[in-house]
């Protein structure tokens, strides 16, 4: 009897599947059912927190979110103030905000059950054509197969298309459709993740050691470190500027203010400070230093890096009386760190208290 050859990625598929077996990353939101497969809710979670955000970072992370609001149904009925506190150091707070937006469009449209066909999750806040994929693949085991950094390098590596990455999207989705499995979605889509996080990096993949290498194309054409090719230049980030103003009061607490539910750090609590500016000259006092007449003591400065810049502040203190101030929000010091208080409100208050 003749047995048909296999395929360049069909025998890709079963080399990652046997690799995965054995060396597959221990995450917890990987954890199964008895029907062998995630739980959608963590799943759910899990890839709002790792968009734009490390896998050890979320690691630590989830496992806290999960015992505070183990299911939907809880975590639901929170305040956004809630989540925005839990969110401080993951950053992209907009990410929180939509994740609850989501989970309380599911409670009430979907009986607190995660949606399991693409539509449904398209329309959801937060939600794109990768995430959407994952979770129908990974959660439910649905034949798709999503497209992160991870999988789009191994792509773009075992076709050898030497050509800009932001150039070939289309085509690393087409060939994509190769690699869909109809039975063990869930095992190969993590599978190509892991591989590539572990196997075939983004610098110096272990080529030596790859279990794909003659099926590889950059392998043979010695241009697994050329491939995939950046679209730009890295350039330095630009940097802003700013003052920010802590009024220490006689109860031990500091005076805070929620931000704009727009732009950086939606809806959070901040500490006083001026507008960020990439001109330090253009750098305007905010309108409650008008009402102090003593002068502030400089506290240094401190720096603090987001994804697309970097913003360096001047840091004031001044103690004043509660009173003066009666009409504005106070923030006890040690209830700090259970606050929606941004990691770089942190910063700033630690080097002044």
């Amino acid at each position: 009897m003749n047995l048909s050859k296999k395929s360049n990625e069909e025998e890709i598929q079963s080399i990652f599947l046997k690799w995965y077996k054995k060396n597959k990353r221990d995450l917890p939101w990987r954890s199964l059912q008895s029907n062998k497969l995630p739980n959608p809710y963590y799943i759910f979670v899990s890839e709002y927190m790792l968009q734009q955000t490390t896998v050890n970072t979320v690691k630590n992370r989830f496992d806290e979110f999960i015992l505070r609001w183990p299911t939907l149904d809880l975590f639901s009925t929170i305040s956004s103030t809630s989540i925005l506190s839990f969110w401080s150091g993951l950053g992209y707070y907009s990410r929180a905000t939509n994740l609850l937006k989501a989970a309380k469009f599911i409670k009430k449209n979907f009986k607190s059950q995660i949606p399991k066909n693409y539509e449904d999750l398209i329309n959801l806040p937060g939600i794109g054509d990768y995430t959407a994929k994952a979770i129908l693949g990974i959660a439910y085991n649905k034949p798709v197969m999503p497209l992160d950094a991870n999988i789009e390098r191994i792509l773009a590596r075992v076709y050898g298309i030497n050509k800009p990455l932001i150039n070939i999207k289309k085509e690393l989705k087409n060939k994509s459709n190769f690699f869909i499995s109809k039975n063990s979605s869930t095992k190969l889509i993590q599978a190509f993740m892991d591989y590539g996080s572990i196997i075939c990096t983004p610098r110096q993949p272990n080529c030596q050691i790859c279990k794909i290498q003659s099926l590889c194309k950059a392998y043979k054409k010695n241009l697994q470190n050329i491939i995939p090719i950046k679209s730009k230049i890295d350039l330095p980030k630009r940097k802003k500027y700013s003052r920010a103003y802590i009024f220490y009061n006689e109860k031990n607490e500091i005076l805070v203010r929620k931000r704009s539910s727009k732009g950086m750090l939606p809806s959070m609590l901040e500490v006083p400070n001026d507008d960020w500016v990439i001109n330090k000259n253009n750098l305007v006092h905010d309108k409650i230093i008008n009402k102090i007449k003593n002068k502030m003591l400089s506290k240094g400065s401190v720096e603090y890096s987001f994804s697309h810049f970097d913003l360096e502040t001047e840091v004031f203190y001044i103690s004043v009386k509660k009173n003066i101030y009666k009409d504005q929000k106070w923030l006890k010091i040690k209830n700090m760190n259970k606050v929606e208080l941004p990691t770089v409100m942190k910063k700033i208050v630690s080097i002044a208290i």
